[in-house]
């Protein structure tokens, strides 16, 4: 070093200098080990799926959510009633709807219901309401299950029909027609669908 840059660096005061950028390394490594850490800290939390920092904060608090209610499942009817059930009220197919009516001569859509559950040894109410009300509701029926349907001739539950699979059900429709295959979910009864309903086996 030349005598000019000695005195120069003399007159500014090395020592005062020396102490400025020792501080100023020191100063920078730490902040160097902070940023490290958050940064291990926030993959670690990715990695694993928590909070960054959830590990190491003693305050950290973990919020559970309340259990959601599941209803209990729905029973199924004995695969043996179900196909009983569907062949009955096949052999009902082309007997004429009578409003009222409760035989071959002339049956409803309720005592159709009615009849047929009764040869299959299960005792549902007469009105399509009742049964509505003396049965359980499911969301995906099965052959052998009950669709409902409101508002048709009255307000409220007025129609039932024997849900015989692939959105199709056997029901005594109206006046003028007889017991026949409709669909379930689509057209005129789609449009007065009011849910499935499963018999208490």
């Amino acid at each position: 070093m030349g005598p000019l840059v000695a005195k120069v660096l003399m007159s500014l005061g090395v020592d005062a200098l020396l102490v400025w950028v020792i501080r100023l390394l020191i100063a920078l490594v730490v902040l160097g080990l902070i940023v490290a850490l958050i940064v291990v800290q926030t993959v670690a939390g990715i990695l694993t799926g928590g909070m960054p920092g959830a590990a190491t904060s003693p305050s950290t608090s973990v919020i559970v959510a309340p259990p959601i209610a599941v209803p209990a499942p729905v029973a199924g009817l004995p695969p043996g009633i179900q196909l009983d059930i569907v062949q009955l009220a096949q052999s009902w197919l082309g007997v004429p709807y009578v409003f009222g009516g409760c035989t071959r001569a002339g049956v409803d859509c309720s005592c159709l219901v009615e009849n047929v559950y009764a040869a299959a040894g299960i005792h549902l109410p007469r009105v399509a309401v009742d049964q509505f009300n003396a049965t359980v509701p499911i969301s995906d029926p099965q052959p052998g299950d009950l669709v409902f349907f409101a508002n048709t001739y009255e307000p409220g539950i007025s129609h039932v029909g024997i849900y015989i699979g692939n959105g199709q059900q056997i029901n005594a429709p109206t006046t003028g027609e007889v017991v026949s295959v409709a669909p379930v979910f689509t057209g005129y009864w789609g449009a007065h669908y009011a849910g499935a309903r499963r018999a208490r086996g």
